[in-house]
């Protein structure tokens, strides 16, 4: 209402115009409080020169950023208006309203730009979007609307944990079964592998989706998969008249390259997916890499100094 008073608007420039921010910055005593930014009203530039947008994690701060990507027009203007405000601010409006008032560090030349400060990878995700949506050559109608109730996410969420809890039981079970004392010991590590994927995704404060649910299944079949191998080498050995902390060591030797091999070749396909992916394949590929790694320790690691230990205090061991 301010700002529409005739003795404040002769005193605003007519080629400026106000827009308030896209999500408010604060919450105070109940009511939600946003920026207010002050704006040309003709654009620089359109979101028709942008090729692509995507969000991504800056490994170098493990902040979200976004990546956008200009065409050789919007990359010679990109440079000129880059140029001309280094250290202002540049404003991303999209139906009058600011998704983000990046400040220019310095001139941007090619079109590759990286978008910083954003407070989560939503956030950034939520950008990445805008600029995409700038980019279509024709205006969006909305022909039909529908709205989803938070309780289909959270129950799909619910039964893809249920499958987790399903699938590390049998696993468990077939184990003990089939394995007998090793597969006890590989059902500890087994655990500690989950307990890892968990810790490093707590440690990132990233979100559990149901993508990221698939990649820990896939991560425990990983796992077991390692186990199955080694043990079967165990039962081989002995089988050839060796003691058991011979058949211990020849085992977990003469497995390890097959497991490696495996492991690896399973990890590069997460770097792929990841690089490449976006939103729900980054998900999957980042708790498989995270699950590989953890597999990794523990199904070589973990289980033989657990079994090294038993030995020493003269217990039995048995592989089915």
């Amino acid at each position: 209402r301010i700002l529409q008073r005739p003795e404040i608007r002769r005193l605003i420039p007519s080629d400026m115009d106000f827009v308030w921010s896209a999500r408010h910055e604060f919450i105070a005593e109940g009511k939600k409080y946003y920026t207010l930014y002050a704006v040309k009203k003709t654009p620089e530039l359109t979101g028709g020169v942008i090729v692509d947008a995507r969000e991504t994690i800056d490994p170098s701060t493990n902040q979200p950023i976004v990546q956008m990507e200009m065409n050789s027009e919007g990359a010679r203007d990109w440079a000129r208006i880059t140029g001309a405000n280094v250290g202002k601010r540049i404003a991303i409006l999209m139906d009058n309203a600011c998704f983000s008032a990046p400040v220019v560090r310095t001139k941007i030349i090619g079109g590759n730009s990286q978008i910083e400060g954003m407070a989560n990878v939503d956030e950034a995700r939520l950008l990445a979007i805008v600029l995409r949506a700038g980019a279509l050559p024709a205006p969006v109608d909305i022909i039909q609307q529908t709205t989803v109730g938070p309780s289909l996410g959270e129950d799909s969420i619910s039964k893809g944990l249920w499958s987790v809890f399903v699938a590390f039981g049998l696993t468990i079970l077939f184990m003990v079964f089939y394995y007998n004392m090793g597969g006890t010991m590989a059902d500890v590590a087994l655990i500690l592998n989950l307990l890892f994927v968990l810790a490093v995704l707590a440690a990132f404060q990233g979100t559990l989706t149901l993508p990221g649910i698939a990649g820990i299944l896939l991560s425990i079949a990983v796992a077991v998969d390692a186990n199955v191998l080694i043990y079967e080498r165990i039962r081989e050995e002995s089988a050839g008249g060796k003691t058991i902390s011979a058949a211990l060591d020849a085992g977990y030797t003469k497995a390890f390259s097959a497991i490696f091999d495996s492991n690896l070749t399973s990890f590069i396909t997460g770097i792929v997916l990841y690089q490449f992916g976006s939103g729900p394949v980054q998900g999957f590929a980042l708790t498989l890499m995270i699950g590989i790694a953890a597999s990794m320790f523990s199904a070589i690691v973990i289980t033989r100094v657990i079994f090294e230990i038993m030995i020493e205090r003269g217990k039995k061991l048995s592989f089915g």
